[in-house]
């Protein structure tokens, strides 16, 4: 069937697809005309039958009203309704002219096709009428009406004939009103069956009571009242009950409280009354005249017709109410059916035309895309294939062809394996149905073979048709040759496999090719090789404040400053971000290739400009030499590594040859750091204060914190065994944030008990070059609100800032920008200039403790105190000396102009709970104070403890 579909032309698949829902829709819409037509008929003979019914019950009422006179005329023997039978006659003609008259404008041959179309049998059979011929014999039967009317003129008719009178106009009422309940049992308008069912049964409920009147009509003419009579109108009374308890029932509520009204206001009293008390009465075969005694009252006879005849009024009203009602509904229904049918009749034309001319855009619109995708399909460069679910081939493209060498017809119900060349193994599949099954799309390149046999790259794209369960349906590939371009990609990978797509640098895999090999010249040849690994200091920072760009744009440039300086023998690789390898093969000595790494050294620190934008880096190099280290080429990058590291330890900017003496100390850090990096994690390091008072006074006018390391295995460590050796790792930077916070953490404490005591901390050099030091150390005080922060001070040994000064001048200036102090440690003991206490924006000076201790031993110690006291004094700074041991050594210094001090002549470093114990106890020598400035020393802060 497919195939059949596949070689029809367009327009036939276009026909079939819309062609047949186009015939459905017209066939829908006729129909439905159709049946809207076939209901408005319906309704027109609904109304004509309705209308029939309502003319044939005015007749019956007629023949009830002259029935009831011509009894009465018949029983008083022409005494009684003289004046009126003529009048009532002339009213039942009138009425039955209208019958007939309507009857020749009635279209009643669907009454023939009633009896046709309803079944034979059965409880919902609806006969209307037997045939026509049954209407013709009730209309016969009423064309003897003139002559029975006649001999009731004549009074030729005897007892038995006068019962036949009796009976035809009774035979009459009761054919009509047979008429009228088939009439009620309509089946198609259900509303309209239980109306006139209703309206039967209240014409059966007025045919009873003319019946009644009748009776009574003819007792009081007669005079008589018989058994027979009594049980009459005993078993009308009880039908009439009845007959109104189901009228009530079927018709709608405001009829039936219409009828209830009525009744109630005009059912005469008398009537009831003397109705009533015949129905009591024992019947007897003597005249009523002759038995006044037995109490009944008698009425005439014209009194009591007219009470009854006013009564079967008020009912008829009721029934000529309940017509209109039912004439209204048949003619409403009838109207409303006529207007759907004419509705649809306007717009269901126009719907085809909309239709036909929304299908017409359609076929237009779904052409043009289907030509246009056609035409895709087929002059597209790429390759195409449309399979099943089966992966079965069930259309290729023109480029197929071309690339493939197979026609379409030739591949049409076939795997595509037939294409596989074999390079790639059943893995190589099974990974790519996996892909497909998993993310319904597979991409990359294969190998695949044409019909010739020839190999040929491709690069492929297979997408999965999913119906709604998410179950593939179909597959698409779309592939394009690129067997040219697999060869240059080839090489492509080649060579980024070995080289450096920034820089076109060798990489770390080539750089290791090229070592080896420059190894085994130098062992055959008796040559040192020298190797280096090169990192540029601070790159982070180039690339946070410049962009990423412009640092992309620094490797470039360095990348091809040091290729100027190399021999055309040495190697230069890129390692991988901002670090560089060298290789010097060839040289004499290790002081040869020196004299190159320190060229590159040089040109590392120039300036780069980039876009006006003056960029300073500097660098630091790690090198190492073959003979004089291992032959191993890993080995030797391992070694320059090290020495790199120990480059940055040691302030950047720097070249660091490898020593392996050096190693097995960095070897023995390494393990410190982590025995350190323990320590802070489980809270072994510890803060003791120093306390420095006022050598006068005694007032306490700071604490310098000293941390110290409690080991759980070796008890309290000695500052010297660890402190010294943190100055090459960064773990200096973390334990120095730790001091910080803890030192300030202990100064809220404090200032809480009432105590502000000033805490000085060392800063080694590693922190005060840290690029963040200034961050962190406002991040600090910015979680101590509390303390204002010129509580806390720095203390900078001088060789920290000497290493780079304008550097550390800048850092600390930040810090006295926010209010924090600045000492200078150890002062005398370096080897700066007038221009480093110009420069650094201090506070203080600390006179180191070696001057002190030996200043009372010889002149030359006590002249150098004095002269960085007046040097201090000159600069404006405040001096205090450390390391007073004795009362000698403290009043030497008070005569020389320092004042402050601390040492364990004074005090020795304490856990931060001795430190206000210590104090209240601490007095200052008597030889120290001056005459009346003797007073009992106090916190600052707090009057008294």
């Amino acid at each position: 069937m497919l195939r059949f579909l596949d070689r029809l032309s367009l327009e036939a698949r276009f026909f079939l697809a819309l062609g047949l829902p186009l015939v459905a829709i017209i066939w829908m819409t006729t129909s439905g005309a159709l049946d809207r037509h076939k209901e408005a008929s319906n309704l027109r003979e609904v109304e004509t039958l309705s209308r029939l019914a309502v003319q044939v019950g005015s007749l019956v009422h007629q023949l009830q009203v002259e029935r009831g006179m011509s009894h009465g005329y018949l029983g008083s023997r022409g005494s009684t309704f003289f004046d009126a039978l003529p009048a009532a006659r002339a009213a039942t003609d009138h009425e039955l002219h209208q019958l007939l008259d309507h009857l020749d404008q009635y279209d009643l041959a669907f009454l023939e096709r009633y009896q046709e179309q309803t079944p034979a049998s059965g409880p919902e059979k609806v006969d209307v009428f037997h045939s026509m011929h049954d209407l013709g014999v009730i209309i016969r039967e009423l064309e003897n009406l003139p002559e029975v009317r006649q001999q009731l003129d004549d009074f030729n008719i005897s007892a038995q004939n006068a019962q036949k009178a009796w009976d035809y106009y009774t035979r009459v009422n009761l054919q009509l009103h047979s008429l009228i309940a088939r009439l009620a049992q309509h089946p198609r308008q259900v509303a309209i069956n239980r109306q006139l069912t209703a309206y039967h049964t209240l014409m059966m409920y007025k045919e009873l009571a003319g019946l009644e009147r009748a009776t009574v009509t003819l007792v009081l003419s007669s005079g008589v009242f018989t058994a027979d009579q009594r049980r009459d109108l005993l078993q009308l009374s009880g039908e009439q009950r009845g007959l109104y308890a189901t009228f009530l029932r079927l018709v709608d509520t405001r009829h039936g409280e219409q009828l209830q009204g009525m009744l109630r206001r005009y059912d005469h009293p008398e009537r009831a009354h003397f109705r009533q008390t015949l129905l009591n009465h024992a019947a007897q075969a003597e005249p009523l005249l002759d038995n006044r005694s037995a109490g009944l009252p008698l009425l005439r006879v014209e009194s009591w017709f007219a009470l009854q005849t006013s009564y079967i009024d008020q009912i008829k009203a009721v029934e000529d109410s309940l017509a209109a009602a039912i004439i209204s509904q048949a003619i409403a229904q009838r109207e409303a059916a006529n207007g759907s049918l004419l509705r649809y009749l306007i717009i269901s034309p126009l719907s085809i035309l909309a239709a036909l001319l929304l299908m017409y855009l359609i076929i237009r619109s779904t052409h043009l895309r289907l030509v246009l995708a056609d035409t895709i399909f087929n002059h597209t460069h790429d390759g195409i294939t449309i399979t099943d679910h089966n992966a079965n081939i069930i259309d290729a493209n023109r480029a197929f062809t071309r690339i493939t060498g197979y026609a379409r017809d030739e591949v049409e119900g076939k795997n595509p394996r037939i294409l596989q060349s074999g390079r790639q193994g059943p893995l190589f599949y099974r990974k790519m149905w996996q892909e497909l099954a998993t993310d319904g799309t597979w991409h990359g390149e294969i190998w695949n073979r044409r019909k010739s046999g020839e190999l040929y790259a491709e690069l492929l794209t297979i997408s999965a048709v999913q119906d709604k369960s998410g179950k593939a349906k179909n597959y698409i590939a779309i592939f394009s040759d690129i067997t040219n371009r697999a060869d240059e990609h080839q090489r492509q990978l080649e060579r980024r496999a070995s080289y450096d797509s920034m820089t076109g640098l060798p990489n770390s895999t080539l750089l290791v090719d090229r070592l080896r090999h420059a190894l085994r010249n130098a062992d055959r040849d008796q040559h040192a090789v020298a190797v280096a690994v090169i990192n540029l200091d601070d790159f982070k920072v180039i690339n946070e404040r410049h962009g990423y760009a412009t640092g992309d744009r620094v490797i470039e440039i360095m990348a091809k400053r040091f290729q100027k300086l190399l021999r055309d023998g040495d190697t230069l690789a890129r390692l991988g971000g901002n670090e560089f390898a060298v290789i010097i093969e060839g040289v004499a000595s290790p002081h040869e290739a020196n004299a190159i790494l320190e060229r590159l050294h040089q040109k590392a620190a120039k300036p780069i400009v980039i876009q006006d934008t003056s960029v300073n880096v500097s660098a630091c190099i790690g090198t190492t030499y073959f003979p004089l280290d291992s032959g191993e080429a890993e080995t030797l990058l391992r070694h320059a590594h090290q020495a790199l590291l120990q480059a940055k330890l040691n302030g950047r900017n720097r070249v660091q040859h490898f020593d392996l003496r050096d190693a097995e100390l960095q070897s023995s850090l390494s393990r410190l750091v982590q025995r350190l990096e323990a320590a802070l994690v489980n809270n072994e390091l510890v803060l003791h204060y120093q306390p420095k008072v006022d050598l006068v006074t005694g007032e306490l006018i700071g604490a310098e914190a000293l941390i110290r390391w409690q080991d759980p295995e070796r008890g309290m460590v000695l500052p010297g065994e660890f402190l010294p050796y943190l100055e090459q790792h960064l773990i200096a930077v973390t334990i120095g944030n730790w001091v910080v916070e803890t030192a300030l953490a202990q100064m809220e404490h404090w200032q809480r008990q009432g105590a502000s005591i000033r805490v000085s901390v060392n800063v080694s050099a590693q922190e005060l070059h840290y690029p963040g030091f200034v961050e962190n150390l406002r991040s600090h005080l910015a979680t101590h609100p509390e303390l204002a922060n010129d509580m806390l001070e720095l203390e900078i040994l001088e060789s920290a800032a000497i290493g780079d000064i304008k550097r550390a001048s800048q850092v600390l200036s930040e810090c006295r920008s926010m209010g924090v102090s600045i000492a200078l440690d150890d002062f005398g003991t370096g080897y700066a200039s007038l221009d480093y206490l110009k420069f650094m924006p201090a506070s203080s000076l600390k006179i180191d403790q070696t001057f002190v201790r030996d200043m009372l031993a010889g002149s030359g110690d006590r002249m150098i105190v004095k002269a960085i006291v007046s040097l201090a004094d000159a600069f404006g700074f405040e001096v205090i000396a450390e390391g007073i041991e004795n009362e000698a050594q403290g009043l030497a210094l008070i005569e020389l102009g320092c004042r402050q001090g601390q040492g364990f002549g004074i005090g020795r470093p304490m856990p931060a709970d001795a430190l206000l114990s210590w104090y209240r106890d601490w007095h200052t020598f008597p030889s120290w104070k001056k005459q009346n400035m003797s007073r009992e020393p106090a916190i600052p802060g707090q009057e008294s403890l």
